[in-house]
């Protein structure tokens, strides 16, 4: 007793303190994210007595037929589409006509309900889409993947006004827009709230053209 609590008073506690005041600090938007959703039934499970019962009950996630039908048909015709070897290391992007198919078809839509043009997935069904893909191509299961869950769709759901879902929904849906996500900055990684780039919107010259343009600092 008497060795672990030197331990812990003369070798732990310093380490500890030590490495707290060198590792950042959690930002606001990781925080919120670990404090989000729950634990589900992972609680019971750690509480070393599970009722399994309760677990055994739960009713596996089915996909409706539509979502079965575009997986046994544009998601498996975009995969015959897909070489990753190219992609990865020639072409570094994906085939002209995967990337029209995508939008064709509209992958980027799958979490956008079908009254603005999307899919009405569930999200059963768009984890089953991108793990269908991610066998062929991850770069093309992640093209897929971002724009139903970092991008700006959801957020547009949940808070866009009438005249924004009208006008944004149908055009992230069939591919006319595609969302972007830049994370550049040391110490973010994929943590945006975190950021410290800036950028300035000016006037430029491009291919002999007078543009405008947005200055970054990266």
């Amino acid at each position: 007793m008497a060795g672990s609590s030197l331990r812990r008073d003369f070798v732990t506690r310093p380490i500890y303190h030590m490495a707290k005041g060198v590792l950042p600090e959690m930002s606001d938007t990781e925080a919120e994210a670990i404090a989000a959703g729950d634990v589900w039934w992972d609680a019971a499970l750690f509480t070393g007595d599970p009722d399994w019962s309760a677990f055994l009950n739960i009713p596996p996630a089915e996909l409706t037929p539509d979502e079965r039908a575009f997986i046994d048909g544009p998601v498996e015709q975009l995969c015959a589409m897909l070489d990753d070897w190219k992609i990865t290391w020639e072409e570094r992007d994906l085939p002209a006509e995967a990337w029209d198919f995508i939008k064709r078809e509209r992958f980027f839509g799958m979490i956008i309900p079908k009254e603005f043009g999307g899919l009405g997935f569930t999200p059963y069904a768009h984890s089953e889409v991108v793990r269908k893909i991610s066998t062929r191509s991850v770069t093309a299961a992640v093209t897929v993947m971002v724009p139903n869950s970092l991008g700006p769709g959801e957020l547009l759901m949940q808070f866009g006004t009438g005249a924004q879902k009208q006008h944004w929904l149908p055009r992230l849906a069939d591919g006319r827009e595609i969302p972007a996500f830049g994370l550049t900055s040391p110490e973010a990684g994929s943590d945006a709230a975190a950021m410290t780039d800036t950028g300035v919107v000016c006037e430029g010259e491009r291919d002999g053209q007078k543009v405008l343009g947005l200055r970054l600092n990266w």
